[in-house]
């Protein structure tokens, strides 16, 4: 957990590890929405890259026992759900919500970031301070 750098990105929260993440999320969602007629690749992208960034948080959240770990955890969840369910409807020839997915979850992001993940990384620096001091 020694991973406190001042981080880059618009969605930066101050640990090294977590705003790689999110520049990759960022990445990727800009990836899907220039995917055009072929975004297969790029929603198995989106949803992988969602697994190991999510997983990451968790494992972190878990470790250093953060007090909002099972709120923070079901928002995770909810997201996956969500990108779960647009690669079904997407298999099944339903391309409608894809269009609607980058632009959603930006927004979600966003908030998320700055909420959940901000909270998650002023504890872990909290803690890191309190350990080692």
């Amino acid at each position: 957990m020694g991973d406190t750098t001042e981080g880059r990105g618009a969605y930066a929260v101050g640990i090294a590890s977590i705003d790689a993440m999110h520049v990759e999320l960022e990445e990727r969602l800009a990836a899907l929405t220039a995917a055009g007629d072929e975004p297969q690749a790029a929603l198995a992208a989106l949803q992988d890259h969602l697994q190991r960034h999510f997983s990451h948080e968790e494992a972190l959240m878990q470790q250093s026992g953060f007090p909002m770990a099972e709120c923070h955890a079901r928002e995770h969840l909810s997201v996956v759900e969500v990108v779960t369910e647009v690669r079904r409807l997407l298999e099944q020839g339903d391309a409608a919500p894809l269009g609607r997915l980058a632009p959603a979850m930006l927004e979600w992001f966003g908030v998320h970031a700055a909420s959940m993940d901000t909270a998650l990384a002023s504890y872990l620096k909290r803690t890191a301070a309190t350990v080692t001091s």
